[in-house]
């Protein structure tokens, strides 16, 4: 059982405590900005050409205590990238935290490039950086030696159970090996620590940053340990910061039940959908029949057969964007005829983050507190398995989280941030990875945030929805919040 890759992005860490700001104050240093050339290809986000024509990329580093409580620990680099529009001088910086934890944030940066409105571009630079364990910066491999066999594990079962909690011992022990006394090093708490020293070089006295998914959660913690050096934030997509690790996979789960109901309600009115009857049904009947005989793929020189976990990797792949829910569509029609290529398509898409996985696993469990115990693992799988049909098998590996991980931990707590200006948090209704509740749950914990609500589908809403983006825009720029309680229509 090899954790798949979309649904390795899922889990958050949830809980938080100790800082480790540096006993020690830093130099302030410039960064020195040069080309990109072995640390990102831009041509490969397929930026418009447009738009591409006028942006400028550079790249640069900012030294960074490894533990900053030892300084005799050394340094880590880390990476960052720079996009100008225009030419011209410097703007004043943009901070994008990227998601994860594990997601590069020198790539995340190429991306937004094309998605964000012309309006950031021309008041803002863009900067992104790969945190501590990632990309660039040092980033974490474990060499996991992975030959399990595909297939649903079963908690409910003693085989099932015994192979999910050897593997994840497995993994948990290979990272711990690997990292060695720097294991403990990779936390959201270090990161955010690094963060303020970004700020430094920069040379800004206060940031004004937007963090998506996992980013959203680091941008709150340095909220936390930093409010008089927030200008203004933007949280988008956060977890929950106050459930339990059980909770918090649970709230999950149901968060993809909720977004592939919202996906088989569109299908109902789809053409493309019609072979496929309801569509649940068919969806929960394709994944046991590829569990015993899987689907082989009917495009050329690809012989690789089709299992159900590939094709609940391809369902979660698609949930994330509705943009992406026609394809989902034609694939699990394609299936009717024993053609699984599509569907492995989305798969692999889905998949394509694995390179994070370890790093995620570390950060994670440095994040977490002790736990859950094994009595709570087997009472959570039965009830997942008894109140989510589609998801809950399936997902209710992630229950044994950080069980098994031995370094020292620096468990976050709940952020509250008394920063001079509220921290604007967006929530989708239904957002399939952070589920709604997270977003509202972070802007009453923050203290001084507002909520700001999208009433769609997928996960983050900054740049997929023009009246979320209007509204952050207009706030990142001149500092004006949004009315309390907004709300913008699907």
């Amino acid at each position: 059982m090899r954790p798949s890759g979309a649904a390795a992005v899922l889990v958050a860490a949830v809980l938080g405590l100790t800082s480790c700001t540096s006993s020690r104050p830093h130099e302030t240093a410039s960064i020195e900005w040069g080309d990109c050339a072995g640390v990102t290809d831009v041509h490969a986000a397929n930026l418009p050409a447009q738009r591409s024509a006028r942006l400028e990329f550079r790249c640069g580093a900012v030294d960074v205590d490894l533990d900053p409580a030892h300084p005799e620990a050394g340094t880590l680099a880390v990476q960052l990238i720079r996009v100008h529009q225009s030419g011209g001088a410097e703007k004043e910086p943009l901070l994008l935290i990227a998601g994860g934890p594990g997601q590069s944030g020198v790539e995340y940066a190429v991306v937004a490039a094309g998605l964000l409105p012309e309006a950031l571009l021309d008041r803002f630079d863009l900067i992104g950086f790969d945190p501590r364990g990632v990309g660039h910066s040092q980033q974490i491999r474990c060499g996991h030696k992975d030959s399990d066999p595909p297939g649903l594990p079963d908690l409910l079962t003693p085989a099932g159970y015994s192979r999910a909690a050897d593997t994840m011992r497995a993994r948990t022990a290979e990272c711990a090996t690997a990292l060695g006394s720097k294991a403990a090093l990779f936390s959201t708490t270090a990161t955010a620590v690094d963060i303020d020293r970004i700020r430094s070089a920069l040379d800004r006295p206060a940031l004004t940053y937007l963090g998506w998914s996992y980013g959203a959660k680091l941008g709150a913690e340095y909220a936390r340990l930093y409010p008089d050096k927030v200008r203004a934030a933007v949280l988008d997509a956060p977890s929950n910061p106050r459930t339990t690790w059980i909770q918090t996979v649970e709230r999950q789960v149901a968060g993809f039940e909720d977004a592939f109901d919202e996906f088989a309600a569109w299908c109902a009115t789809q053409e493309r959908c019609s072979a496929l009857g309801a569509t649940r049904g068919f969806v929960t009947g394709l994944v046991r029949r590829a569990e015993k005989s899987p689907i082989p793929s009917g495009r050329p020189g690809d012989d690789e057969p089709t299992y159900g976990t590939d094709v609940l990797d391809a369902v979660v792949g698609a949930l994330y964007d509705d943009a992406r829910w026609p394809d989902l569509a034609d694939g699990l029609a394609e299936a009717t005829a024993g053609d699984s290529g599509t569907l492995r398509d989305l798969a692999d898409a889905a998949r394509s983050g694995d390179d994070a996985a370890d790093a995620q696993l570390v950060i994670n469990c440095n994040d977490s507190a002790p736990g859950p115990t094994e009595t709570e693992i087997k009472a959570a799988g039965a009830r997942f398995a008894q109140r989510y049909p589609l998801f809950g098998v399936w997902l209710s590996w992630f229950l044994f989280g950080c069980t098994f991980w031995e370094p020292d931990r620096h468990t976050l707590q709940p952020p509250v941030a008394a920063t001079e200006h509220p921290i604007l948090v967006i929530g989708t209704r239904h957002d399939p990875a952070t589920p709604y509740s997270g977003a509202v749950d972070m802007a009453a914990s923050l203290g001084t945030a507002q909520l700001l609500t999208w009433e769609g589908q997928g996960h983050g809403a900054v740049g997929r929805n023009e009246c979320i983006t209007r509204l952050v825009t207009d706030y990142l720029a001149s500092l004006a919040v949004p009315s309390r309680n907004t709300r913008c229509p699907a």
